[in-house]
């Protein structure tokens, strides 16, 4: 997992529904790949919409479905289990992440000391020294976590009081919708809101797969790119005409 986030912060691959990876990778270290995805998308849906804009912190749901697969799966629980641990975790990711960002600043300014002095092949070393610490912070509390047992979380779960399972449960449930409802502030739902009507109408009534509603959003989204473009083309012709004149 260490190598894996060193690699992923590299490319840039924990922009792209980095809870759904985390949650492929370990399912497949733990022999279980469907509650890795159960659970990673789960705590995908929740982070929808929400982001750490503006150097803002929000929860780590990456190391969240982390914990909560190998403990689904380790504790035979299934993904209630795992939704159960994971989502405390990835709160608690956000202290983490604010201590990532405070160390980050050495780093910036060791990498932009090297581009005043026009040592660029030092500045790419700082660059690598950084994605190698993170990932060491990012992982030294689900090495911890991981340490602790699967025995003590699962005595804490069977101890746990009903009314609280089932907090959590519908909190899981609340907060994909939550999600949604975010990233919708984003949208030009004014503009396009048709399609949105689309989409549900063609998951609910029609019984469409995702697959199938994606390839229609593609040629949606294809058909208004162009018609935009070809409407830019037009009026800056129509400008251009008028300037020649």
């Amino acid at each position: 997992m260490w190598g894996f986030t060193v690699i992923g912060m590299s490319v840039q691959l924990f922009s792209y529904g980095v809870a759904v990876l985390h949650g492929f990778v370990t399912g497949l270290i733990m022999g279980d790949v469907a509650t890795g995805l159960t659970v990673g998308g789960t705590l995908c849906l929740m982070g929808l919409g929400v982001g750490g804009y503006g150097g803002s912190s929000v929860p780590d749901y990456a190391m969240g479905t982390v914990v909560g697969t190998v403990f689904a799966i380790a504790t035979g629980g299934g993904v209630e289990a795992g939704l159960a641990t994971g989502i405390p975790v990835a709160t608690l990711g956000t202290q983490f992440d604010i201590l990532a960002k405070m160390c980050g600043s050495f780093f910036i300014h060791k990498q932009m000391d090297c581009v005043e002095k026009h040592q660029f092949d030092k500045m790419g070393i700082w660059t690598h020294g950084w994605n190698i610490f993170r990932a060491t912070l990012y992982t030294l509390p689900i090495l911890l976590v991981m340490t602790v047992g699967s025995g003590i979380i699962t005595t804490l779960l069977a101890n746990m009081p009903v009314w609280l399972t089932k907090g959590l449960n519908t909190a899981a449930g609340m907060l994909p919708a939550v999600g949604f409802a975010i990233l919708m502030k984003y949208l030009p739902i004014r503009e396009y809101g048709v399609f949105m009507i689309f989409g549900f109408a063609a998951a609910s009534y029609l019984g469409l797969s995702m697959v199938a509603i994606s390839m229609f959003a593609f040629v949606a989204a294809y058909m208004v790119y162009k018609g935009l473009e070809k409407g830019n083309t037009s009026a800056a012709a129509a400008n251009g005409g008028n300037y020649d004149e």
